[in-house]
Parts: structure tokens; C-alpha cells; sequence
């Protein structure tokens, strides 16, 4: 059988129990390290450039491949996964919205410490309360299949409610309420991103332990729901973030905000490459195989990781 390639997608590692926020929704650091020995026993580890050459049909490995991204620029990337993946001479690749290394907390973040600081209902009740008032008639229905295809390991209650956020909602009404809520629960935006996402130093210290940065959009915000100027100049300043902030690298990889294909489309892709970017990961569930479209790139949740 031909070789494939398993791109495995993380996000919050960390500590949980230790944490402020011990209900946050995240792989524990003791399973990822057996979870990374695992995978290093049944795959070959790749790096992005042997994973985009087996892509391009240049590269065939004796076994499959097996490729570490980590969304979002936490700092529990630095703090917890780095140490485990430098040990074992893995190369992760690990993708920032530069926005909230700038001392913005992303809107999906917001929502996550919110349902995580308070029991689901409160927020969400508090979260309604607040639209009935700046927007009264507002429509909450959303698409059920929808909802739970994109947040299938989520209650069916949960998903429905972050597909409103995320998809439902006009950004900036939205914003405002999670504004006011995050103010009233969690306190100063700025000190709560200082603690939550990586500094630009220590994402170079990541890239000098072999680690690869790449884009995650600047304001991560679903890309084919803005304009078209508003996407360009999004993924430019991204660009110009990561090129300035950081040390040069062979390669700049991107995820797209929520990574579903609805998520992104043509203009996304042209932006990308003509800014340099060599290839974009999806959230879309799957392996890949030789010739498969660099910039559709599928994956799968740590979840999903059968070893």
C-alpha cells in the first residue's frame, strides 16, 4: 500500500488540573508525551519539507509519515509541548495569529475561558441576554448537521452555540459581546493574552530549538467572511508580522482560522502564495497522499489518533 501522510492538530496542552482554568478543553501533558512516543514508534516522523516533497510526489518513505501541528500560539506550546518534542528530535510546526502575540485576545479564545469560567448555561444565557439587548430579533437558529460537523466532539447544545459565534453572528456584534463578558468574568484583555499566547521571543527560541512558526491569519476570523480588501490585508499583515518578528525559515506554513473549506476559498489561496507561504493546513478530517493540493493540506485531531 503507498505511504500517506497523517497531519495530527493539538491545541491546548497543558497541565489542566494545575491551571486556573481546569475545564478548559485540552490533552493533558503526560498524555501527549506517551501520545508523541506512540506515534514516533508507528510513524515516520516528518519534518515540513519531507512531508511537502512526499506531497509533490518527490519523496516516497518507507512507512507513513507523520507531521505535529499545534494551532492558536499558546504559551503551553513553549512551556509544555517544546521540551517533549526538542527531547525526541521532532520538528512541530506551530501556527500564530499575530494579532494576539500583539496583546489581543482572539474572539473564539474569549469564548473558550468563558464557557470554561462559568457553567455552560450561565454563559450562554448571559451571552443571549446581552444580544436580545443590543440586537433585539435576532436570529439563533443554526444549521444542526453543520453545527456538529464542525464541533463533533462537543455536546450537541455546545456545538450549536459556537457555530453562532463563530458563524452565525455578525463579527463585530459579536465582539462586543464577548467584550463585555470577558471584561465582567476574566478582567484585563491585555495581562490575560501576556499569560496565554507565546511572546515573539520565545517563538524564536522555538524556531531555534528546530521548530517551525508559521501563520494562523492576524485576527482569526473565518477568511471567506470577510471582503476581499479585508482578507488581503489580514493575511499581509500576518506576513509581515512573521517576517519581521522572527528569524528567517526555508519555509513559512499557514492554518486557516477554523480550517473548514466553507472557511476559506480562491482569493485565500492566491493571497497565500503570492505572499510566500509554501503550503495551508485545513481542519477538514483525513490523510493525504501523494500530489494532494499543498494548500488543502487535511488533518486529523489528536483525538482521532489511533496508534
Amino acid at each position: 500500500m503507498p505511504a500517506q501522510l497523517i497531519v495530527v492538530a493539538y491545541h491546548y496542552v497543558r497541565d489542566l488540573p494545575r491551571t486556573r482554568f481546569p475545564r478548559i478543553k485540552g490533552m493533558l501533558t503526560d498524555n501527549f508525551r506517551r501520545q508523541v512516543l506512540l506515534l514516533g514508534e508507528r510513524y515516520e516522523m516528518a519534518t515540513l519539507e519531507s512531508a511537502l516533497a512526499f506531497l509533490a510526489g518527490k519523496y516516497q518513505p518507507a512507512r507513513d509519515l507523520c507531521l505535529l501541528t499545534f494551532d492558536d500560539g499558546l504559551k503551553d506550546h513553549y512551556s509544555d509541548v517544546l521540551p517533549v518534542l526538542a527531547e525526541r528530535h521532532i520538528q512541530g510546526l506551530f501556527f500564530v495569529p499575530t494579532a494576539c502575540l500583539g496583546g489581543l485576545v482572539a474572539s473564539v479564545h474569549k469564548s473558550h475561558f468563558l464557557m470554561a469560567a462559568l457553567d455552560f448555561e450561565e454563559y450562554r444565557q448571559a451571552f443571549l441576554r446581552r444580544l436580545a439587548e443590543f440586537s433585539p430579533g435576532t436570529r439563533t437558529e443554526v444549521n444542526m448537521i453543520e453545527a456538529q460537523l464542525a464541533y463533533r466532539w462537543d455536546a450537541p447544545e455546545v456545538a450549536a452555540f459556537k457555530y453562532l459565534l463563530n458563524f452565525g453572528l455578525p463579527e463585530a456584534l459579536r465582539d462586543q459581546i464577548l467584550d463585555d463578558l470577558f471584561a465582567e468574568y476574566l478582567g484585563d484583555e491585555s495581562e490575560f493574552a501576556r499569560q496565554l499566547y507565546l511572546s515573539w521571543d520565545e517563538a524564536r527560541e522555538m524556531q531555534t530549538a528546530g521548530m517551525l512558526i508559521g501563520g494562523h491569519s492576524h485576527n482569526h476570523v473565518a477568511l471567506s467572511l470577510m471582503d476581499d480588501d479585508c482578507q488581503r490585508a489580514d493575511l499581509e499583515t500576518c506576513a509581515e508580522l512573521l517576517h519581521s518578528r522572527l528569524n528567517l525559515q526555508p519555509l513559512w506554513p499557514f492554518t486557516y482560522p477554523f480550517g473548514q473549506s466553507k472557511t476559506f476559498n480562491s482569493l485565500t489561496v492566491q493571497s497565500l502564495r503570492d505572499l510566500g507561504f509554501a503550503c495551508s493546513f485545513t481542519t477538514e478530517l483525513g490523510i493525504n497522499g501523494a500530489n494532494q493540493d499543498p494548500f488543502s493540506i487535511r488533518r486529523i485531531d489528536t483525538n482521532d489518533v489511533v496508534v
